[in-house]
């Protein structure tokens, strides 16, 4: 279905940014409230569920996409069916919050799904050896992948801008790589969630008037999470580490967080205010510096991303030191806490 992008692309993407844009000022004026709790960024409550905006935005954009195609590409609809099953999920959680377990639950069929859909990833290449993993071990380990960035994003939604600035670089990196791979399946989905987050991005930066909610985090974190899982099929060995590389900023906070947070006993199921963005946060006072801060990182792994792309082990490397790098920083600051 999807080819290197013509002069038409452009419309395309005008469409969704626009209905995003417009669709989200909709929201904002119907006021639908994030109560703030435990692990809130806001003391008062702010409208939430923005992300419906960005799912109508997409379907919209599928659509006038596939009429310009001769033939429907079935993957790129199951990308989007499965993660508007996330965002429903979500929406039911902004309207009356779901328990947590419950939450989890879904969330995990869910990735079960991308991992079967888009993967499993079985192969682990380098330059010159290959481990090849049973299917089992594949489809669990592409769907812990899929269920731990899509937590992650939703964890760090919340704070003004962080999310939908930062899924916005993310999208956009992925969107190059795609290009560079000839993968144009994987571009075109960067692309797509791009224009639907930057129609969105205006409301919720530099002062939020609405967040994603959990509707559009789970909704990302679905979409990102099965697009990697395509490139790793799709794209040359390399992609397997360049896919966490480009998401370290997010899965490492989350993950080192939750490796703390273990090691101080504390439930992980509570909510929490312990990622150290959300200590930046306390400090500082203002959400602005931090949104750039962590798409800069973003930024930054996307480079990354595509200087160390030319072979298995080069990529290996790279995300190997980048989360070196943050395990580090995670235990200076938090030894200095």
């Amino acid at each position: 279905m999807f080819h290197s992008p013509g002069l038409w692309a452009l419309l395309v993407l005008v469409i969704i940014f626009v209905l995003s844009a417009v669709l989200t000022q909709v929201l904002v004026r119907f006021r639908l409230l994030a109560l703030p709790n435990a692990r809130s960024a806001h003391q008062i409550p702010i409208p939430t569920a923005g992300g419906l905006a960005m799912v109508v935005a997409v379907i919209v954009g599928l659509a006038v996409l596939t009429l310009f195609t001769a033939t429907p590409d079935y993957t790129i609809l199951a990308l989007f069916g499965i993660a508007a099953m996330a965002a429903l999920l979500g929406l039911i959680d902004d309207a009356k919050e779901v328990s947590a377990k419950i939450k989890f639950t879904i969330i995990g069929i869910l990735s079960l799904a991308l991992a079967v859909v888009f993967g499993p990833v079985t192969n682990i290449h380098f330059d010159q050896s290959l481990i090849t993993l049973p299917w089992i071990i594949g489809v669990a380990g592409s769907a812990l992948w899929a269920f731990t960035l899509i937590n992650a994003v939703n964890f760090m939604d919340g704070a003004d801008g962080v999310i939908p600035l930062s899924a916005l670089c993310a999208a956009l990196g992925l969107a190059v790589l795609g290009a560079l791979f000839g993968v144009w399946g994987v571009c075109w989905s960067g692309l797509v969630l791009a224009a639907a987050l930057l129609g969105f991005l205006p409301f919720n930066l530099p002062r939020a008037q609405i967040f994603l909610g959990d509707t559009g985090a789970l909704f990302v974190g679905a979409w990102l999470a099965g697009t990697a899982l395509l490139l790793i099929r799709e794209g040359p060995p390399a992609a397997l580490w360049l896919m966490p590389l480009l998401m370290m900023p997010w899965l490492s906070d989350v993950l080192l967080t939750l490796a703390w947070r273990l090691l101080k006993r504390r439930n992980l199921l509570r909510p929490h205010q312990d990622h150290l963005y959300q200590w930046a946060l306390a400090r500082k006072k203002v959400h602005f510096p931090i949104a750039v801060e962590i798409s800069l990182q973003i930024l930054i792994v996307c480079a990354l991303a595509i200087i160390f792309r030319g072979s298995a082990t080069s990529a290996f490397l790279a995300f190997a030191a980048t989360a070196s790098l943050a395990i580090l920083v995670h235990w200076q600051v938090r030894k200095a806490k």
